[in-house]
């Protein structure tokens, strides 16, 4: 019988965490590999040294273990995002803000088959579209893979949500932008689903249709880019942060 008088985790709890690490290893190694659909229960059971019926024991199903493995590649861009946000002082909320722009950018491009993964599982619900049922959204009940998307999203929507208490909530001329015609029902996805999902609290509309707008623009710009679906092949670089000039200066934050 193992003792554990110090209060830490036992032999076996050390074990555990041991054989489950190295499990994730050999799914992420098949997913530079061979991608997404490449990795295979039965390829890691023989990397790893167990039987395939053993690794029942660490994960219920292929799935559990993709769920577990996205939630740790998340992990790993939340940490150089908010690495990249802390070179800004705390009340530099645009600048940090800007900093979660390049920041996404140049993880998701640098780890191309991890975010692969991250926007294509689950299948029917891409990991990253931060999309739920408004019954889900209601009683505040997500999955774990949701809960580090919007981690991550409102990284940069809650630098929005205090710029605005800031300045009052005269940070941006939304009064000098014509706002489109929006339904009584659009407006109220916005404040109710986008506002919760993607800043972390509700402002006013106009500032949750800007931000919203701004994320959609710089996701589409980081997907093209990682799947390599620009038109522009020769001059990416200078392309993209053409690209997210023009956004920001839409948007109010660059002159």
């Amino acid at each position: 019988m193992t003792s554990n008088t110090a209060g830490g985790p036992s032999r076996r709890e050390r074990m555990r965490a041991e054989t489950i690490a190295e499990i994730k290893a050999s799914a992420r190694g098949q997913l530079l590999q061979h991608g997404p659909s490449g990795i295979s229960l039965r390829a890691i059971a023989r990397e790893v040294g167990v039987t395939p019926a053993a690794l029942y024991r660490y994960f219920d199903s292929l799935d559990a273990l993709l769920i577990q493995l996205v939630c740790d590649l998340y992990d790993e861009l939340i940490a150089a995002t908010r690495a990249a946000m802390d070179e800004a002082p705390p009340e530099a909320h645009l600048d940090r803000m800007k900093a979660w722009v390049w920041a996404f950018r140049a993880w998701s491009v640098g780890n191309r088959r991890e975010f692969e993964l991250m926007i294509s599982y689950p299948e029917g619900n891409s990991a990253m579209s931060i999309c739920a049922d408004p019954k889900t959204i209601d009683s505040l009940e997500f999955d774990a893979v949701t809960l580090k998307s919007m981690e991550h999203a409102q990284l940069c929507g809650r630098e929005l949500a205090q710029f605005y208490r800031q300045t009052e909530g005269e940070g941006f001329e939304f009064g000098s932008v014509t706002l489109p015609e929006m339904s009584d029902g659009l407006q109220q996805e916005l404040i109710e689903s986008c506002s919760l999902m993607i800043i972390g609290e509700r402002l006013p509309v106009s500032w949750v249709f800007a931000f919203t707008s701004a994320w959609v623009r710089v996701f589409g710009l980081v997907t093209m880019e990682a799947f390599g679906s620009l038109p522009v092949q020769n001059n990416i670089d200078e392309f993209y942060k053409a690209q997210i000039k023009s956004m920001l200066r839409d948007f109010g934050m660059e002159q």
